[in-house]
This record gives C-alpha cells, structure tokens and sequence, in this order.
C-alpha cells in the first residue's frame, strides 16, 4: 500500500498573464503549442514525474498530451461537464524515459469534433505545473 509523503511544487509555467522563463517558453504552431519543462534535481528513487494541466471550458473537445517527438502522455476528455464551465485540473504520469537531462519537451493540442487539430488558447489550457511525488510503502 502506497501513502503520500509529501508533494513538491517543481516548475510552473503559466500560458497566461505573465511569461514564463526562456527555458520555458511556449512556441505556437498550427496544430500545437510546444514547451519545455524542467526538474530543478533528477529522479531519485521512489519518485514519479507528474503533469498537472488545469483545464478550462473545452466543450465536446479533448487535449491531447505528447512529447515533442510524438511519444503520447495522455488525452483529457472530459465527461459530464456542462458546455462553458470549466473542466477542472489532471494529473499525467511522465515515464521516466520521457524526461532527458532532466527536461520533458511538451506538444499540447485541442482535438475538436471532426478530428481537427489546433493549438489550445489560454482559456482552454491555463496552466501546467510539473511536480514529482515521492511515494513510501
């Protein structure tokens, strides 16, 4: 049986308001918005790399998660939500072998009806924050 020890707040990178630092500058492209992240320390043992993404209104749309050589983390579909509410905040597992000198570079993506892809706004994707929990038999 797994309890939380603690939970720690590594990087954050806001898509709104003010910019974050340069090693973490999105970039925009059609069909995505690209960021990299990184870990203040290595993994060490007995922690996990997580990925909060704090969603907005999406309506009927998913998010879509990868790293920027198209490796998939996870899609956010939300279910239940009421169109024009916000959906809420996911945690994403980030594999180990995802993360590269300690840095995991993002692809982030709006799947809409019809399979169109684009780049979320800030509405849509309003934050990420990157953390590692430490976990304890």
């Amino acid at each position: 049986m797994f309890s939380f020890s603690s939970i720690l707040v590594l990087a954050f990178v806001a898509l709104q308001a003010v910019p974050p630092p340069p090693a973490a500058q999105p970039q925009q492209s059609g069909d995505a918005r690209e960021m990299t992240l990184t870990l203040p320390h290595a993994l060490r043992k007995g922690e996990t790399a997580w990925l909060l993404v704090e969603v907005g209104s999406i309506d009927a749309n998913q998010i879509q998660l990868m790293t920027r050589d198209g490796h998939p983390l996870g899609t956010i579909s939300p279910y239940g939500v009421r169109s024009g509410q916000a959906t809420g905040t996911y945690t994403v597992p980030l594999p180990a072998d995802d993360l590269v000198d300690g840095k995991i570079a993002l692809r982030v993506s709006v799947i809409e009806s019809g399979q169109t892809q684009r780049a979320p706004t800030t509405t849509e994707v309003k934050s990420l924050h990157l953390l590692i929990r430490r976990f304890k038999k």
